[in-house]
């Protein structure tokens, strides 16, 4: 029942902060079009300014969205990204590593996925991993 409230709480929180944020948008478009106005450089009429801002903001979190993929992509391509990403898990020690090695380790003939330590387990000392 707490954790709930807490959920509501923190829901509403953030509901409140996003309207603020958009009532503090709307204030400075405001501001600007009053001066445009008395400046005579405005020439725009209200209904499309609402929709042009809307517009605008979805395509400015599209195009934020996408330079942080392609920054995330950069830093992973030049060693500066998540160390862990790539790496998958042995079937028989669950170690996150990089290279897995796919082998039949039992007489139940299913394929697993095994690292290099618990290859050389597996295999017995065979080159070619067959086991017998």
């Amino acid at each position: 029942d707490d954790i709930l409230k807490s959920d509501f709480v923190n829901n509403t929180e953030q509901l409140l902060n996003s309207i603020c944020t958009d009532m503090s948008g709307m204030e400075e478009a405001n501001m600007l079009e009053e001066t445009s106005k008395k400046d005579g450089t405005y020439a725009q009429d209200d209904s499309s300014s609402s929709e042009s801002d809307g517009i605008t903001g979805a395509k400015a979190r599209r195009k934020a969205e996408k330079k942080r993929k392609k920054a995330e992509r950069r830093a992973q391509r030049e060693g500066r990204g998540d160390p862990t990403a790539g790496q998958k898990q042995c079937t028989l020690c669950a170690k996150s590593v990089n290279l897995l090695i796919r082998c039949q380790h039992d007489r139940s003939g299913e394929w697993a996925m095994v690292c290099g330590k618990c290859w050389n387990d597996v295999s017995g000392g065979v080159g070619n991993g067959l086991w017998q």
